[in-house]
């Protein structure tokens, strides 16, 4: 059965450049059941030092927005993510669709 999964604790092993994730908004749409999350990462900055070099580039920690939408009826969870650090100069997006597996109905 999928199952929503508890808070982590960052940084982790799996996740080492992680630092913190905070959940701005939570929200439950009570005629679907679809659960709402937006949520905000702090990831340490991994880009070489030499691109560093541009004042631009120059940041200790990168920040993520992350959203998703948990269908536990459906056994799909959407997510979408972005980087907030350099919006003013580019876009960076990822959409994600995770669903049980046919192989295997219980992952």
């Amino acid at each position: 059965m999928l199952r929503p999964l508890p808070p982590a604790k960052y940084p982790s092993p799996m996740e080492k450049h992680v630092t913190a994730v905070k959940t701005v908004e939570e929200k439950t749409d009570l005629s679907t059941g679809i659960i709402y999350r937006r949520r905000i990462a702090t990831c340490q900055n991994v880009i070489p030092q030499i691109l560093r070099k541009l004042s631009v580039l120059k940041v200790s920690d990168v920040y993520l927005e992350e959203e998703s939408w948990l269908n536990m009826q459906e056994r799909i969870m959407s997510m979408k993510t972005r980087c907030l650090t350099w919006s003013q100069y580019a876009s960076l997006k990822e959409e994600s669709v995770f669903r049980e597996s046919l192989e295997n109905p219980n992952w």
